[in-house]
This record gives structure tokens, C-alpha cells and sequence, in this order.
């Protein structure tokens, strides 16, 4: 009887290793990653144009025209960075 017993005890260690080493470990990872947004630039004011024209007489009567235009505008660089410039022509 001691003898089926341990043979009974080593058989039953053998399955239990068995399935011990029969066990596996399944892990799922997700990952989800959120929307890129990327914003809506806004629209730029149009350019403003001004131009002055003055007209002088001399005392000999000749006339002369002096004319100066004003032009400022916005512009957007790549980086969105805005630059708002202004340029004077004439005299």
C-alpha cells in the first residue's frame, strides 16, 4: 500500500507540474491616442492704400504736384507669427 501511495503521490506531482508549466499569461495592452486638431487661421484684414496729393503754385505760376501714398498690411509668417507693416512713398 505504501508503495501505490507513492506512486500515487509521484504521479500526481508529475501532473501538477505539468500543468503548472502548461499555464500561460496572455496580457492586451490598447492604446489610444487623441485627435490632432489643428486650428483654422484667421482671415487678414485687406491692406489699406492712402494717398495724398498736394498741388502748389509758385509766383511765377507754375504748378507742382507732390502726391504720398500710405500702404499698412498684415502678413502671417509659416510659423503663424503676424507682422504688420507699414510703407510711405513720395515726398
Amino acid at each position: 500500500m505504501t508503495r501505490t501511495f507513492v506512486s500515487a503521490a509521484a504521479a500526481l506531482t508529475l501532473m501538477a507540474g505539468t500543468a503548472l508549466a502548461q499555464t500561460t499569461t496572455s496580457t492586451t495592452t490598447y492604446q489610444t491616442t487623441a485627435p490632432v486638431v489643428v486650428p483654422v487661421p484667421m482671415p487678414l484684414p485687406a491692406p489699406v492704400s492712402q494717398t495724398t496729393t498736394e498741388r502748389t503754385v509758385d509766383e511765377n505760376g507754375m504748378t507742382t504736384d507732390h502726391s504720398k501714398t500710405v500702404t499698412s498690411g498684415t502678413t502671417i509668417s509659416p510659423f503663424g507669427d503676424t507682422t504688420t507693416t507699414k510703407r510711405t512713398t513720395g515726398a
